[in-house]
């Protein structure tokens, strides 16, 4: 095991695992529109196939269409931003403004002004396409891992169909791929695009999604340890300890962790080995503008999923029994090291505060 794996020290306290460079603490979206790149450009003019004038255009579609300026901003959004195609936007923009005169395919070129490189649908196409592209840039920023693992072309087709069935409708991008684990999930529609890792998709995107949370999460406050020692003994049973914001614990049926520390890095993990599941439990946390991640044992699990879920103390202690840890040394050893983990998790900022009483 590498020094950069996670690792248990004799004194069971969890050795944290950076989470990634902090440049991406700053990284913001602020709208899914961008200029279209070389590549986008070319495709359209691929797609041009009239050969038609602006003036052939206006001779055989008649004038320009006179609508006030807001009627034909809202056209041109709901066509170039539909999540399906341009034809379906076209389809859209031409219900939603009937006041335009039903603006469809044949009639673009009263609207967007065409020659002979690029007619009007080709340059609609054009905002069309990187509409789209710019939502799948955002989600392969999201969701790198994932995209690794089911390679680019398949991670594509998935980002196509979840936009298809999540529009983006919010004026920030930030929150965008909150679903996607949910849409690789076994029964979901994007489990059949990723066909049989789909499982391990769906585990790896909710670790990668709550690095996102994690990132965005108000600053976690600091616990004066003075006051935490003034608590006395008999009063922690009833303590209460909500999770900060900047904390995220990650449950699954796969130790994609393990999966995700060699992408980070860059020693190229291969095919999972879906036939073995190994049901593992991360803590994604952040300290300052550092992310980490923290590998859970059974126990562990159990502990900070009770306080989490608002549990006292006590209660979450006493929830740790045969009926949740299975192996008896690790139970006999939750007994023994338990307040380790606690401290190493205040240490770590995983507590907004503490409720006695």
């Amino acid at each position: 095991m590498s020094e950069a794996e996670i690792e248990t020290h004799e004194d069971r306290k969890p050795e944290p695992t950076l989470a990634g460079s902090t440049d991406v603490l700053v990284h913001e979206r602020a709208s899914a529109m961008r200029p279209p790149t070389a590549a986008e450009r070319a495709h359209a003019h691929a797609r041009h196939h009239a050969g038609m004038t602006t003036a052939d255009a206006r001779v055989k579609l008649g004038e320009p269409i006179a609508a006030p300026l807001r009627a034909l901003q809202e056209w041109f959004s709901a066509v170039t931003t539909h999540p399906e195609s341009l034809e379906a936007g076209l389809a859209a923009g031409a219900k939603a403004h009937p006041s335009l005169g039903g603006i469809g395919a044949d009639e673009a070129a009263r609207v967007v002004i065409g020659d002979a490189r690029l007619d009007a649908l080709s340059r609609l196409g054009v905002y069309h396409d990187a509409y789209r592209a710019r939502l799948v840039e955002c989600l392969a920023d999201d969701y790198p891992a994932v995209q690794y693992l089911l390679g680019e072309d398949t991670f594509t087709e998935v980002c196509h169909a979840y936009i298809a069935a999540n529009p983006s409708r919010g004026p920030s991008l930030n929150p965008y791929g909150e679903k996607m684990a949910a849409f690789l999930a076994e029964g979901a529609p994007g489990a059949e695009v990723a066909g049989e890792l789909a499982p391990f998709a769906t585990d790896l995107a909710q670790l990668e999604w709550a690095l996102v949370e994690v990132i965005h999460a108000a600053k976690a406050p600091v616990l004066d340890p003075a006051a935490l020692q003034a608590i006395p003994a008999e009063a922690w049973g009833n303590a209460r300890l909500p999770p900060a914001e900047t904390l995220r614990l990650v449950r699954g049926r796969y130790p994609v962790n393990r999966f995700f520390q060699l992408f980070k890095q860059e020693e190229g993990p291969g095919i999972p080995d879906l036939t073995a599941p190994a049901p593992t439990a991360v803590a994604v946390y952040r300290v300052g503008f550092v992310l980490w991640r923290m590998d859970l044992t059974p126990a562990m699990a159990e502990l900070l999923a009770g306080l989490m879920n608002g549990a006292t103390l006590g209660e979450a202690l006493g929830a740790i029994d045969e009926s949740t840890v299975t192996d008896a040394a690790e139970l006999a050893e939750a007994e023994r090291q338990v307040m380790a983990w606690f401290q190493s998790w205040v240490a770590n900022g995983f507590f907004a505060g503490v409720e006695v009483g």
